[in-house]
């Protein structure tokens, strides 16, 4: 790991937070609801971190990134997740699927992207359901609760056991501000789950 430790030091620092690589058909596809209040539409705390570990991991062009555009506000949050970002990534998952049609699909999102993750998957058809290869979750509120449409071995969920965030406490700490130091471990979870 040691050599991949080195090439992700070298890219932590330069990454976009906007993200739209739909139309690219890669081999996979992710799918990413960023957290509250963050910028662009992944985000910079934990989704790049992970999207680079999984570049090094996959191979060079192996990877689309597609962000989810949504509001990520504190009220949508504290209602469970925003229903818009939700039906947002049910849209995105199911146009992958429909205009891509050999990608491999990762849903992911960190704290409210994961409830936007939750709620979202809930929208989409069984036969999109089927194409989704794996599902990492970091810093989720709904630690615990099953996706509806997709199996648990499919799932990963990353949260401290201090974040108070995965214990559906509204409290934010540097716990739940730390999970790229998991972007290696997820991004092997998914490379475990794909075919590439």
């Amino acid at each position: 790991m040691g050599a991949l430790s080195a090439e992700l030091s070298k890219r932590q620092t330069d990454y976009p937070v906007i993200r739209n690589e739909l139309g690219e058909c890669k081999p996979v596809t992710v799918i990413f609801a960023r957290g509250t209040i963050e910028l662009g539409n992944v985000g910079s705390i934990t989704g790049p971190p992970f999207f680079n570990a999984l570049d090094v991991i996959l191979g060079p062009n192996k990877l689309a990134v597609q962000g989810v555009d949504y509001p990520a506000t504190i009220l949508g949050y504290l209602a469970g997740g925003d229903q818009g970002g939700a039906q947002t990534l049910a849209d995105l998952t199911e146009q992958a699927a429909r205009q891509c049609p050999d990608t491999q699909i990762v849903l992911s999102g960190y704290s409210q992207g994961a409830q936007v993750v939750h709620l979202g998957e809930a929208k989409i058809s069984p036969e999109t359901a089927a194409r989704v290869a794996a599902v990492v979750l970091f810093g989720d509120p709904k630690k615990g609760q099953a996706l509806k449409n997709i199996d648990e071995s499919k799932v990963k969920t990353f949260c401290f056991i201090a974040d108070l965030i995965c214990e559906a406490l509204p409290v934010v700490d540097t716990y739940h501000l730390s999970y790229a130091v998991n972007a290696i471990p997820a991004a092997q979870f998914v490379a475990e789950q794909v075919n590439i």
